[in-house]
């Protein structure tokens, strides 16, 4: 039988980052502070609480006193609602607010932060990361659903470091509680508990981007595995938006460079010649020559800071301009694209159903009695 998908999700912060001391301070509402399991402080009102790594343990202060020093710490909400202000303060980090408790453990000389979130003020806290404010209803339905499937779909990513999800690219953005936009919050709870699933009841990977520049890709072009509902369409919806057009320019001599180095390209090869100063496909290509696979799309935009893989090249005397389309991997929903169907009046499972293949929206509820089938 297989496990219900959980209410509560934990969420390493600043998980790359050698965070030594932090303050907390109250939000909202008010914390017991628990120490190696025994409440020991009350972290209400205008009173603060800063913790600091100290020889593999944790140093805790008041603004007025020493609270001692314990293996592990942990703030518990004391009613619903509340959330607490965290700053680091070795190195200074801005500070952020999140919902619901956290967990704090020393781990070799640095701070290990868990936050531990109700689901939905995660995805609230998502949405807000990875799309803005001002972006509109029926795009942050579209996008609370996909946040909200990816997140449950890669549930244990981090398990072996003690938590579910890190906050950062490797999973999604989060930043803490969603606070510049009321519609999000609006748009999350209309959704809540909604996910994408394939047609085995499976959580799809619920992949996004920026903007597809006209044609999102199959799956395999960029993760090497084929997905059935990760397939390449058509997108005119993305068209002209924002992060539609992008260009770039690299000094000639350092294109070959590049070139020979990273790939052994044979310059001197009239065929190859052609293609490395007047690259012009008709659409998004996976390898510089169509006819080889020396030089993959992916690797050269990632080594040189490219937005997407989907460009044209020309030479214009000692350098060589790129000029391209779109921004990102390119697999699954455009985002721009998907604000773009909102703003002509798409709803948002027309919007889902538009970038993904074969996909059902189901609610939690009914997948896991499925899944305890």
């Amino acid at each position: 039988m297989a496990a219900a998908l959980p209410e509560y999700l934990t969420v390493g912060l600043y998980h790359k980052e050698s965070i030594r001391q932090v303050v907390i301070t109250i939000d909202e509402g008010a914390y017991d502070v628990m120490a190696d399991g025994q409440r020991i402080y009350t972290l209400e009102g205008k009173r603060a609480l800063q913790i600091e790594v100290r020889s593999n343990q944790l140093a805790l202060r008041s603004w007025s006193a020493d609270l001692g020093v314990f293996s592990h710490v942990a703030l518990h909400r004391k009613s619903w609602g509340a959330c607490f202000r965290l700053k680091g303060l070795s190195p200074e980090k801005r500070t952020r607010i999140y919902n619901d408790d956290l967990f704090i453990h020393p781990d070799k000389g640095r701070l290990k932060l868990i936050n531990e979130v109700w689901r939905e003020h995660y995805v609230a806290g998502v949405v807000e990361a990875e799309a803005g404010a001002g972006k509109g209803f029926e795009f942050y339905k579209t996008q609370a659903i996909l946040c909200r499937t990816y997140a449950l779909c890669h549930i244990n990513k981090f398990i072996g470091q003690g938590f579910n999800l890190c906050d950062g690219v490797e999973c999604q953005v989060y930043k803490g509680k969603s606070r510049r936009d009321p519609a999000i919050r609006s748009a999350v709870n209309a959704t809540e508990g909604m996910v994408l699933v394939d047609g085995n009841l499976e959580l799809i990977t619920a992949a996004f981007h920026s903007n597809s520049g006209g044609h999102t890709v199959n799956s395999e072009e960029v993760w090497v595995r084929p997905v059935t509902y990760l397939r390449g369409i058509e997108d005119t919806f993305s068209f002209h938006q924002p992060h539609y057009s992008w260009e770039s320019t690299i000094p000639k001599k350092k294109w070959q460079s590049y070139l020979v180095d990273s790939f052994g390209y044979q310059l001197e090869d009239t065929l190859l010649h052609t293609y490395f100063l007047n690259y012009q496909p008709t659409q998004r290509g996976v390898y510089l020559d169509p006819g080889d696979s020396v030089v993959p799309l992916k690797k050269v935009r990632s080594d040189l800071g490219l937005r997407s893989t989907y460009f044209n090249i020309r030479c214009e005397g000692e350098l060589v301009v790129m000029t391209g389309k779109g921004f990102g991997h390119g697999v699954g929903l455009s985002q721009e694209g998907a604000m773009r169907m909102a703003e002509l009046g798409y709803t948002y499972t027309e919007i889902l159903h538009f970038y993904y293949t074969d996909i059902h929206l189901i609610d939690l509820s009914v997948l896991d009695f499925f899944k305890e089938e």
